[in-house]
């Protein structure tokens, strides 16, 4: 209903600083604040999650209390033991997507023998095997992560702003390398992460998951850990990671930790072969007397 050149009946809508006498008060300004309010609360609750999503330390320190600490030293108890050597990682860190990149195993847990844990610095660690022979190498990692994205849909015309959770797809490789870096065998596992919504369905619960397993392989002998030449010789064990996220939404954040410390990481190597220096052979043995 138009009512041109007349004053406009009583509840009507009209154009101006008043746009209705029931909103008298009301400047325009105002009522297009009431339009718009809900729609940017939703928004701003979005971002919100979003943002402390987003809020997150490069690395944290790991749980490290381990009865193992108290044995570095004491290479007695594996005096009949070929090989060992065990680390963990010492902190907790944040992963970039979609580059491999070699987990920091640089703290020594128990005893080593055969083995050195090699850390040239806090963002890299690796076990060392200085001997030849048959070897199996056991690893066990913990992964947590997701993508979060910002998406919207609309109520007539107005954008309703929400944000959607998918997991990631984490590649861990263990790796065995020469002096040069060249791989001599490897081995890899595929996970994928565990998410889940709250009941308000407001934010995430990101559940971590594990994975282990094992590989076995030969290595060429080796001369003595003494000898000037051996550490061109020896063959390092490294575990690697890399992920892939899902993206959803208008704009997308990804993130992927890998926990350490002593109870959620371990590398571990054992030498199953034995040296042979001292097998006594006997010269003599009984008669059995007659089979059957």
């Amino acid at each position: 209903m138009t009512t041109p050149n007349q004053a406009a009946p009583d509840g009507a809508w009209q154009f101006g600083d008043r746009m209705g006498q029931e909103m008298a008060g009301l400047s325009q300004a105002q009522l297009i604040e009431m339009q718009v309010a809900g729609p940017r609360a939703k928004l701003l609750e979005a971002v919100d999650l979003f943002n402390l999503f987003k809020q997150r330390q490069d690395s944290t320190p790991a749980w490290m209390t381990d009865g193992q600490n108290a044995l570095r030293n004491r290479l007695d108890l594996i005096e009949q033991a070929s090989g060992y050597g065990s680390a963990v990682m010492s902190k907790n860190w944040n992963i970039p997507y979609n580059q491999w990149v070699v987990l920091p195993f640089d703290a020594q847990l128990g005893p080593v023998k055969g083995v050195a844990v090699t850390a040239p610095d806090e963002r890299t660690g690796w076990l060392t095997l200085k001997k030849g022979g048959l070897w199996r190498v056991d690893t066990h990692f913990t992964v947590t992560g997701m993508s979060i994205g910002l998406q919207f849909y609309y109520v007539g015309t107005t954008p309703i702003f929400y944000n959607t959770y998918s997991p990631i797809f984490p590649k861990v490789a263990l790796e065995v390398v020469d002096d040069q870096g060249a791989v001599i065998t490897a081995k890899q596992f595929d996970l994928v992460s565990d998410i889940a919504i709250n009941s308000q369905g407001l934010a995430q619960q990101n559940a971590p998951r594990s994975g282990a397993f094992t590989h076995t392989f030969v290595l060429e002998n080796m001369p003595p850990e003494d000898d000037p030449a051996a550490p061109d010789h020896w063959v390092h064990v490294r575990l690697a990671i890399r992920y892939e996220p899902i993206y959803q939404g208008v704009i997308s954040e990804t993130t992927c930790k890998i926990l350490g410390g002593t109870k959620r990481s371990s590398l571990i190597a054992t030498r199953w072969s034995r040296d042979v220096n001292h097998i006594n052979y006997a010269d003599d043995v009984p008669d059995g007397g007659d089979l059957g």
